[in-house]
């Protein structure tokens, strides 16, 4: 069993977001992404993996497809495997956002995930 008290793990740097691993098992990766102001995750898409999106605090939109959806403490966004999506902070808040994303690390030693991680996704 594994336990988090999300709050005493936010992190923020100036110079870009902070990704904090929580899990990575074969059938499920669980990440906290902490942004400062105006940071973003470029838009990308996973080919084999469906992602939920909760945000824990701040405000920001995201970017599903063509659709931009504006985000707030308890938003909870389900991406399909395939969707292009992107999250960017507003200029004006930090944001934290909690992801859960399956299958998980089996599928992370991809060349087109590693593309996406050396990308900043």
């Amino acid at each position: 069993m594994k336990a988090w008290v999300l709050k005493d793990m936010i992190n923020y740097d100036a110079e870009k977001r902070v990704r904090t691993a929580l899990v990575k098992s074969g059938g499920l990766a669980i990440e906290m992404v902490c942004y400062e102001p105006g940071q973003h995750t470029v838009t990308h898409h996973h080919p084999r993996q469906d992602e939920v999106f909760y945000i824990v605090e701040g405000k920001g939109t995201f970017t599903v497809g063509e659709e931009r959806i504006a985000v707030e403490p308890s938003s909870v966004i389900f991406v399909a495997a395939h969707e292009p999506h992107g999250i960017v902070a507003d200029a004006d808040s930090r944001l934290v956002v909690l992801f859960a994303k399956g299958p998980g690390a089996r599928f992370f030693d991809t060349p087109l995930n590693d593309a996406i991680a050396a990308d900043g996704a």
